[in-house]
C-alpha cells in the first residue's frame, strides 16, 4: 500500500535513512532548519511509511531514533522517494521567504504574477503576499526593491549585475555550508546532504547550476592559489556557476563605460579568460569579455577582502563613536578596550571591501547570538546604524550580529558580564554528578556552578537565587528554568543549555 509523502515528511525520512548511529529529534531539527514540534508531528508519517517498506523506526531512550533495514531495503526505499516528484510541497516560513527570493531573482527583469508565486509556494495569495513583505527589507538592502505593477505582478528594479551578488548571497544563507561545499566536488544526482537538507524548490535550482564543473574548471585554473583565505573558494564557484547559468539563459550585464577597459588591462583578466575558455571546453558557453571583466572584479574584490591587513584602515572617528556608544550603554571600560579596538578597525575595513565589490556576509551564528546576548544584541543595532550613516549604507542582520560577537566578546573577556548561578541536580549518584559538572565547566565556564544536589534535596531547596537548574532528570519548576540534560552533556544539549546560559 502507498503511503502518502509530502516533501517534508520525505526529507525527514531521507534523514533518518542517512544516519550511521541514533540521534535525536533535536539533532533532526536541527539539520533540517526545522522545530522540533514539526518533526514531531511528522514523524508518525515517516515511520508509517518505513512500516510500509519493510523498515522499523527504533526509539531508543537516551539514544535517539534509528532505522532498523537491511541494505536492500534501504537502497528500495532511497528509490521510492526519488520517484515521488509529485509530492506535496510544504515549507516553512524561513523556507518560503528563500524561494520567493530565488525565483524573484531568477525572473529578473521581467514580472512575475502573484499567481506564479502561489504555485511555487503551494500557499495562498494572501501567504504569498505575507511573504513578499517579509522579504522587501531583504531586497532594498541588495539594491534591488521590489516594483509593483497593476495588473501585471512584481519585478525589482536593479542590474544584472546586482541580481548575481544576491544570488550568491541567498544561497549563502539559505543553504547550510557543509551542503555547498558537498557540491563543489560531487554531482548533484550523487550529493546525499542536498537531498536530505535543502527543500525542493532550491533543490531544482541546484539542479540547474553547473557548481561542479565551474569548481573543477577553476582547480585547474591559475586562480585556485588566489582563493585560498576563508570560503573564498566556494563563494566564487557559486559566482562563476551563477554567472554562466544566466548568461546561458540570456541575461547579460552591462559595464559603466570606460570599466571593461580598465579590467581588460589588469594582469587577473587573462587568468580568469582562461578559466572561461577551460570551462567551454566541457560544454558550457564561452563567455564574452563583458563576463569575463565581471568576474575578474568579483575577484579582485575577494583579493582586497583578503588583503584586509591586520590594524585595518584608518577610522578613528568613527571608531571613537562605536566605542562611546558602547561604553555609555554597555560597560565604561569598553571605550579604552583596544583590543575591541582593534577588532572592529579589521571589520570595518573589510565591511567597506564587501560594500564596494558587493560581497555576500553570512553569519551563521546570528539566532543563537541574539538570544545569547539580547541587551548587547539591542545596543549593537545602534552601532550598526552610526556604521551605515557613516559609509552610507544599510548594515543587514549578519553584520548586526557580528558587531553583537565582538562587544560581548569584549565583556566576557573582561568579565564584566555577571556569571549566572547554576544548580545542578543529578540524582544517579556523585561520581554521575561530577561527570556532568566537568562537562558543564569545560562547555560553560562563563557560568558559575554553585550547588549540586540530588532529587529529594531540590524539592527542600529555594531555587530563587538561581538563573538555570541543570538535572538528568524531570523536575518541578519552581523560580527558576530547569534544562533536563543527558549526564555526558551531549552536542544537543549544549545547544539548549546555551539559550538559558
Amino acid at each position: 500500500m502507498s503511503v502518502p509523502l509530502d516533501t517534508r515528511v520525505i526529507r525527514i525520512t531521507r534523514w533518518l535513512l542517512s544516519q550511521d548511529e541514533a540521534r535525536s529529534t533535536s539533532h533532526l531539527a536541527h539539520d533540517l532548519g526545522l522545530s522540533e514540534r514539526v518533526v514531531r508531528y511528522r514523524l508518525s508519517a515517516a515511520e508509517n511509511y518505513l512500516r510500509s517498506h519493510g523498515a522499523e523506526l527504533r526509539r531508543q531512550r537516551g539514544s535517539g531514533l534509528s532505522v532498523v533495514a537491511d541494505a536492500a531495503t534501504r537502497e528500495r526505499i532511497l528509490d521510492d522517494l526519488a520517484d515521488r516528484d509529485l509530492a506535496p510541497r510544504v515549507y516553512a516560513p524561513e523556507e518560503r521567504e528563500h524561494l520567493l527570493l530565488d525565483l524573484l531573482l531568477w525572473s529578473w527583469p521581467d514580472t512575475i504574477s502573484l499567481d506564479q508565486l502561489n504555485d511555487e509556494l503551494e500557499v495562498s495569495k494572501t501567504s504569498a503576499r505575507r511573504d513578499l513583505r517579509r522579504c522587501e527589507p531583504w531586497l532594498d538592502r541588495m539594491g534591488l526593491p521590489v516594483v509593483r505593477r497593476p495588473g501585471k505582478g512584481i519585478a525589482l528594479h536593479g542590474s544584472e549585475q546586482r541580481i548575481r551578488r544576491a544570488l550568491v548571497q541567498l544561497l549563502l544563507e539559505a543553504v547550510p555550508n557543509d551542503v555547498l561545499t558537498e557540491l563543489l566536488t560531487t554531482d548533484f544526482d550523487d550529493a546525499e546532504l542536498v537531498q536530505v537538507r535543502v527543500p525542493a524548490g532550491l533543490r531544482d535550482r541546484f539542479a540547474a547550476l553547473s557548481i561542479r564543473e565551474c569548481h573543477k574548471s577553476l582547480e585547474a585554473s591559475p586562480l585556485t592559489d588566489r582563493l585560498a583565505t576563508g570560503n573564498s573558494d566556494l563563494v566564487f564557484t557559486m559566482y562563476l556557476a551563477i554567472t554562466e547559468a544566466r548568461y546561458e539563459a540570456g541575461s547579460t550585464l552591462e559595464l559603466v563605460p570606460g570599466q571593461l577597459r580598465s579590467l581588460r588591462d589588469h594582469p587577473v583578466f587573462d587568468s580568469v579568460r582562461l578559466l572561461a575558455d577551460a570551462l567551454a571546453e566541457t560544454g558550457r558557453q564561452q563567455l564574452p569579455d563583458e563576463e569575463i571583466a565581471a568576474l575578474a572584479e568579483y575577484l579582485l574584490g575577494l583579493d582586497a577582502l583578503a588583503e584586509v591587513p591586520a590594524e585595518g584602515a584608518d577610522h578613528s572617528d568613527l571608531l571613537d563613536t562605536i566605542l562611546a556608544e558602547a561604553s555609555d550603554n554597555l560597560h565604561a571600560s569598553l571605550g579604552a578596550d583596544d583590543e575591541l579596538r582593534r577588532s572592529l578597525a579589521m571589520h570595518l575595513s573589510r565591511l567597506q571591501v564587501r560594500l564596494r565589490y558587493g560581497l555576500p556576509v553570512h553569519n551563521p551564528l546570528l539566532a543563537e547570538v541574539i538570544e545569547r546576548y539580547p541587551d548587547v544584541h539591542v545596543v549593537s543595532q545602534r552601532v550598526a546604524d552610526l556604521i551605515g550613516d557613516s559609509l552610507d549604507a544599510t548594515l543587514p542582520a549578519d553584520e548586526v550580529g557580528f558587531i553583537t560577537m565582538y562587544l560581548s566578546g569584549a565583556m566576557e573577556r573582561a568579565h564584566l558580564r555577571p556569571r549566572k548561578q547554576a544548580l545542578v541536580v543529578c540524582p544517579s549518584g556523585m561520581a554521575t554528578a561530577w561527570v556532568l559538572v566537568s562537562r558543564l565547566q569545560a562547555e560553560f565556564p562563563q557560568l558559575a556552578l554553585a550547588e549540586v544536589l540530588s532529587a529529594p534535596k531540590y524539592e527542600e531547596r529555594d531555587t530563587s537565587n538561581f538563573d538555570v537548574v541543570i538535572s538528568t532528570v524531570p523536575l518541578a519548576e519552581d523560580s527558576a528554568p530547569v534544562v533536563v540534560v543527558s549526564p555526558l552533556l551531549s552536542s544537543a544539549d549544549v545547544r539548549v543549555l546555551s539559550t538559558h546560559v
